[in-house]
């Protein structure tokens, strides 16, 4: 029979970066009925904000001090719930708490009558403040206060009329920075195009400039390996493809594409990984992980949308809706910015406008920009490498959109304008 306190906490043991998603309870001293599991959750809690992981030993011995038998846990390592049933485990603890909680005040409200002490009034004030507390707990936000947003607003502008644009992450590439200032963290972007036409190129030449400005970045795939990604990252800072090494090109030339490579292979701010577990769960998890691997991870990039599995109780659409809310919602909580890949429908060459998006709908109203990519396909087939395309920047919630004109390079598979020369001083 499962024992649904016991469930999250096993799953909390095996993933406490979910402690994160767990708001709706945590905010209650005490959310279970039985002592031991509050002891245990608080424990785990305390363990993973102190260091980012629960060492199994440590929690052990904070539970002996607190009576707490090694049964105890091997009970809730058996019970352990599945990610997906996260949000039911929460919800189910979380009704018997308030209820638990709102039971206790009728009892105290059903004595009051033969108090005599205590007036009606101040029973009156009993329920009102519990009620609150009650209410104030129940709320799962990620803000802050009024006063402090339009504090926020104003340092921004302080700093854009000296010419700070800290606030701004740019993408290396002069014209769409010109457009848009650059990116924000707490928001999320879409970079759409058809197939072969270079979503995950751009993203990886976004994330390439983005390094090379210090900004350390993450790449989550769904479709290419690590080794092709770095590939392609090192073919866009060398200028070399990997197919050179195939061809009498001389020293110097290989010689540019081993350094890039040493450098790639030595850089902190760099986060690779490759996953073929498409569940949102999954996905939310890693992100968290790259943030707590590198707490200054300001962009993830995801490869790529429609690719990343929802609620299998929903139609495909509400799927992308979902992963796209909570994508947008991850930016907020971690203060980073995601950029998810997007798949267009096939509609000709005509040129590509929002409503190509693979089941948009949800994904245009998350998105704070939405950028689309348009080449001509033709040209490569005839041999040409370099290659005019335009950059669409369809929506940009915080100013203007329009048309850019820039270049790819189809040999290194790198997005490019005139603007976007790297001088010999821009480290790893």
């Amino acid at each position: 029979m499962k024992n649904t306190p016991l469930a999250l906490l096993g799953l909390l043991l095996k993933k406490p970066d979910l402690l994160n998603d767990c708001q709706l309870i945590a905010k209650f001293d005490e959310p279970f009925s039985e002592v031991a599991h509050n002891i245990v959750f608080c424990n785990i809690r305390e363990l993973y904000y102190h260091s980012g992981k629960v060492p199994r030993r440590e929690l052990i011995k904070l539970g002996k001090a607190n009576q707490i038998s090694s049964e105890f846990y091997q009970e809730m390592i058996r019970q352990t719930g599945f990610e997906e049933h996260l949000n039911e485990y929460v919800s189910e603890i979380y009704e018997t708490l308030v209820k638990n909680k709102l039971q206790i005040l009728s009892h105290e409200i059903g004595n009051c009558t033969q108090d005599e002490v205590n007036t009606a009034n101040d029973y009156l004030d009993i329920v009102r403040n519990k009620l609150g507390e009650i209410d104030k707990n129940s709320q799962v936000i990620a803000g802050v206060a009024l006063p402090e947003a339009v504090k926020e607003v104003l340092d921004k502008a302080v700093r854009l009329s000296e010419g700070d644009q800290q606030d701004y992450l740019k993408t290396g590439l002069n014209a769409l920075d010109t457009l848009i200032c650059g990116l924000t963290t707490k928001t999320m972007s879409i970079i759409g195009a058809r197939p072969s036409v270079g979503k995950s190129a751009l993203g990886l030449t976004l994330m390439s400039n983005l390094t090379r400005f210090n900004i350390p970045c993450g790449f989550l795939s769904v479709e290419m390996s690590e080794s092709e990604c770095a590939e392609r990252i090192i073919q866009m800072r060398s200028g070399v493809s990997i197919y050179d090494f195939a061809k009498a090109t001389g020293t110097a030339t290989t010689d540019r594409f081993m350094i890039e490579a040493d450098k790639l292979k030595q850089c902190k701010k760099t986060q690779i990984v490759r996953t073929t577990n498409r569940k949102l769960g999954n996905i939310r998890s890693i992100i968290r992980n790259m943030k707590n691997n590198n707490p200054a991870l300001k962009v993830v990039f995801i490869d790529y949308l429609q690719k990343i599995q929802g609620s299998s109780k929903l139609d495909r659409r509400s799927q992308i809706d979902e992963v796209s809310a909570t994508l947008t919602d991850i930016a907020t909580d971690l203060d980073i910015h995601v950029c998810a890949l997007a798949q267009l429908n096939r509609d000709g060459d005509e040129f590509p406008r929002m409503k190509n998006l693979k089941e948009s709908g949800g994904i245009e109203q998350d998105a704070h920009y939405v950028f689309l990519i348009h080449r001509d396909l033709g040209e490569q087939a005839e041999g040409n490498y370099n290659q005019d395309c335009v950059l669409f920047v369809a929506k940009n919630r915080g100013g203007r959109t329009g048309k850019i004109d820039i270049k790819y390079n189809a040999q290194t598979t790198e997005f490019y304008d005139n603007g976007s020369e790297w001088g010999a001083n821009n480290e790893l």
